[in-house]
């Protein structure tokens, strides 16, 4: 093949020239969609949206007006946002305002001519040096669905670490010809009408349109994502898309659950198939993510090692370092939750290990809010949330004694952690289940007047 071929319009040196938001040149390189929720984790979902504006692409929040208003309030700028409209959301459909997807990409295709577009869950952190890796997937196919990588927060995540989770399909990139195509596809299929973000299903329907359309299903291997709880269960939600994934042949049910399970095990297989793919992008791409700490953050640390040394082996001080700082809503606003920490300190060695581990959760997240919450004080009849958390376990029903102790020290954890509560009858419980000098230690030093000793064995 002789002479010199047009530079393509996804080549690093392109998207890398392309600007940044706001910059009027920046005319020709990928767009990034997704819809920030601004009632829940929204420093975090802000931190992943501005990574992506550092890889030098315009990025794009779609809301309806109530849910935009809130978001310029948080600081967002009002250019970044998609304004949708109330039946082009799912309000009516699924009870939640969120995007309907169809209408969404509709709107793409005519409000970015000619350029590509990347699909993307609002908690999607790129570990990417430069967007060039954009490239790199759609030089894999001209449509790619990617399955992110799990961690316990964005700082703890390593190069030498993989948790690619296969059950969802959270960032789709498309060169504007392939959103053309699945743009006609979708007209055509009576179910898409329901797909909206953050509502089960759409992402498999999506997944097997990109196979259909003659696309690429692939580990990601530095998107990230924080590990939460499902914010869904219901997999008969995924009922409606049946019949769609048996005519495209990628699940034939018949019921839900099963039809789920063989689209899983659909991208299980296409991500065997392109893991060179995903080790030339993630060797050559990936970048560490690291933050800007406080001393007031570092201090927290130190005081907390120092107290609790026999934890120093098997945390990551960096991202406590950064977890300190957003428990105490540093930047503003980006205040983490329990079920964060909680993440943070889950090594992974098992149930026993799980209630030394939420003990110390609880006594980091005490160090970090130190002098910014009240002191903690006994529930109350009207803490509705309290109430049900107890009942919840209580109507757990029989359990071995590492499961009963795990989970009670879990919601100790997030009650005092996150909303100074201190139960006195969790408490006690804890102080019978404690059966090492480590365990006790940690109780002593979150209740110092509690009587511990009388428990030791």
């Amino acid at each position: 093949m002789t002479g010199s071929a047009a530079p393509s319009p996804l080549a690093p040196s392109t998207l890398a020239s392309s600007g940044a938001l706001g910059n009027p040149a920046a005319t020709d390189g990928p767009v990034v969609v997704t819809s920030l929720n601004p009632f829940a984790k929204l420093g975090l979902q802000r931190r992943c949206l501005d990574r992506w504006a550092d890889l030098g692409l315009d990025t794009f929040t779609a809301n309806v007006d109530a849910e935009a208003e809130r978001l310029v309030a948080a600081g967002l700028s009002p250019e970044r946002i998609l304004t949708v409209q109330t039946d082009d959301s799912g309000a009516v459909l699924h009870g939640k305002p969120v995007p309907l997807i169809r209408p969404l990409l509709a709107r793409c295709a005519t409000r970015f001519p000619g350029r590509s577009l990347i699909l993307t869950n609002s908690d999607i952190y790129p570990a990417a040096r430069d967007a060039g890796v954009i490239g790199l997937f759609m030089a894999q196919a001209p449509i790619a669905a990617l399955v992110r990588e799990d961690t316990a927060s964005i700082e703890s995540a390593s190069f030498a670490a993989r948790a690619p989770y296969r059950g969802g399909l959270d960032v789709f990139a498309m060169t504007a010809e392939r959103l053309a195509a699945l743009n006609d596809a979708l007209t055509g299929i009576e179910a898409a009408g329901l797909m909206a973000f953050g509502i089960p299903g759409w992402d498999y329907l999506m997944g097997a349109l990109t196979l259909s359309l003659g696309g690429a299903i692939m580990d990601s291997g530095l998107l990230l994502h924080e590990r939460h709880g499902p914010t869904y269960a219901n997999v008969d939600a995924f009922f409606p898309y049946v019949p769609a994934m048996a005519a495209l042949k990628m699940a034939e049910g018949p019921s839900a659950a099963e039809a789920a399970h063989q689209f899983y095990q659909r991208i299980e297989h296409e991500c065997r198939m392109s893991a060179a793919a995903t080790r030339l992008a993630r060797l050559k791409y990936y970048r560490q993510p690291l933050a800007q700490t406080t001393p007031q953050a570092r201090r927290v640390v130190a005081q907390f090692l120092a107290l609790a040394p026999f934890a120093a082996p098997v945390v990551n001080f960096a991202a406590l370092t950064a977890l300190a700082d957003d428990l105490r809503g540093e930047p503003p606003g980006a205040r983490a939750d329990m079920e964060r920490v909680l993440n943070l300190f889950d090594g992974g060695a098992g149930l026993h290990a799980a209630f030394r581990e939420a003990l110390l959760a609880t006594l980091f997240a005490r160090l970090a809010r130190a002098g910014l919450d009240p002191p903690p004080r006994a529930p109350r009849a009207t803490d509705g949330r309290h109430i049900r958390a107890v009942r919840r376990l209580s109507e757990a029903g029989e359990q071995d004694f590492a499961t009963e102790r795990r989970a009670v020290a879990r919601l100790y954890a997030a009650e005092r952690g996150g909303h100074g509560l201190h139960n006195a009858d969790l408490f006690a419980h804890l102080i019978a289940s404690a059966d090492n000098a480590a365990e006790r230690t940690l109780l002593t030093l979150l209740d110092p007047a509690a009587d511990i000793t009388r428990h030791a064995a």
